[in-house]
């Protein structure tokens, strides 16, 4: 809708991530926001991304998809100091169906957030004043309360997929051609994603 252009980079080999070398050499000044998706629940190197993100001016977006209840360094994804993006698509770790949640660092970015989910409207308004385009984006009370029911269990499945992973890799890297995730040790808690 913004007439955005997308511009891949290439990932690290080991850990699926995007290479931060390459999403560097890709920064001009047209440049607008660097989005690491953190890939099948192993955080990107949010170090390296931040020191980039600094160096260059360029805000970070976090696609965490595939990252509920992962950490890094102690910290979850929402904790990370940019904003995250989350997607209950009916695949996901924890899923409604459809619908998604933002994780937001501070009040400045929640207020324009909230102005694009609810119609352009800040949340004072009564007189339908729109002070930018926006859309009604609200996941509905049910789904809602089916991603409450799953968030309490998410924990105890990171953990059961956490102590699979250990067999799983083992028995996945014995095939010929196939390379199982690496990890990253910063990367405190894997969600195991896929």
């Amino acid at each position: 809708r913004l007439g955005a252009v997308a511009v891949p980079v290439d990932v690290d080999l080991d850990t699926y991530n995007i290479d931060v070398a390459a999403a560097a050499s890709a920064v001009t000044p047209l440049t607008k926001v660097i989005m690491p998706v953190h890939m099948a629940g192993l955080i990107a190197d949010m170090d390296a991304l931040g020191e980039l993100s600094a160096d260059t001016g360029v805000p970070l977006l976090q696609d965490a998809a595939h990252a509920h209840g992962a950490r890094w360094q102690g910290k979850r994804v929402g904790e990370l100091g940019t904003v995250a993006s989350f997607s209950f698509q009916n695949g996901k770790l924890m899923t409604a169906g459809e619908g998604g949640a933002l994780l937001l660092p501070d009040e400045e970015t929640y207020e324009a957030a909230f102005l694009r989910h609810s119609c352009g409207r800040p949340r004072t308004d009564r007189r339908y004043m729109h002070q930018t385009a926006g859309t009604n984006m609200r996941l509905n009370e049910f789904s809602a309360a089916v991603l409450r029911a799953q968030l309490g269990r998410l924990d105890a499945q990171i953990t059961l997929r956490d102590q699979r992973w250990t067999l799983l890799s083992r028995l996945l890297g014995e095939i010929d051609g196939v390379v199982p995730q690496g990890s990253d040790p910063r990367a405190d808690r894997n969600s195991h994603y896929m």
